[in-house]
């Protein structure tokens, strides 16, 4: 039985995975390695990462402008065009769905966060509003209340000791 040291392997897997151009297969044969081993380090490989290793790291070199120019292209073809390009461009149809869902929820997302933003500053300009407010409101009413004591009292000032013009 041979043994293949874990750089061998992993470089291998990488290179399988990053360039779906061609088969497993094919890679297989080119270094001379049973089919059906590589297919198990590539298996092996997608259950101790996740299975879509290779188009996650696929994804990391797309940049938003060119997903989203990517799901313009696509948009208008046919199932059979979508594979066409997906296959020429290395990726799969699966994750141009998903980069049309990140985008679908992002153009809801941004300005709904702009909205709460605003709506919190708007509230919290009209809670400092009102809090000035009632503390004017305040000093009025206590202000017209002392001015009020102020009346009566010089009315009953005058009903004791009458009007000084009198005198």
């Amino acid at each position: 039985m041979v043994s293949y040291t874990k750089e061998f392997k992993k470089s291998m897997i990488e290179k399988i995975l990053l360039n779906s151009d061609r088969s497993v297969v094919s890679y297989a044969r080119e270094a001379s390695i049973p089919d059906s081993t590589v297919a198990t380090w590539i298996r092996n490989h997608k259950k101790k990462n996740g299975d879509a290793v290779g188009s996650k790291k696929q994804t990391r070199q797309w940049t938003a402008e060119q997903k989203f120019e990517a799901l313009l292209h696509t948009a208008p073809l046919s199932e059979a065009e979508k594979s066409e390009y997906c296959r020429k461009n290395g990726i799969f149809p699966e994750q141009l769905e998903e980069w049309k869902k990140d985008c679908i929820s992002g153009c809801r997302k941004s300005p709904d966060r702009e909205h709460a933003k605003k709506t919190r500053e708007t509230e919290q300009e009209l809670k400092r509003k009102n809090k000035a407010l009632e503390k004017e409101l305040n000093r009025k009413e206590k202000a017209l209340a002392e001015t009020a004591a102020l009346l009566v009292l010089k009315k009953k000032a005058q009903e004791l000791w009458g009007d000084q013009e009198d005198e």
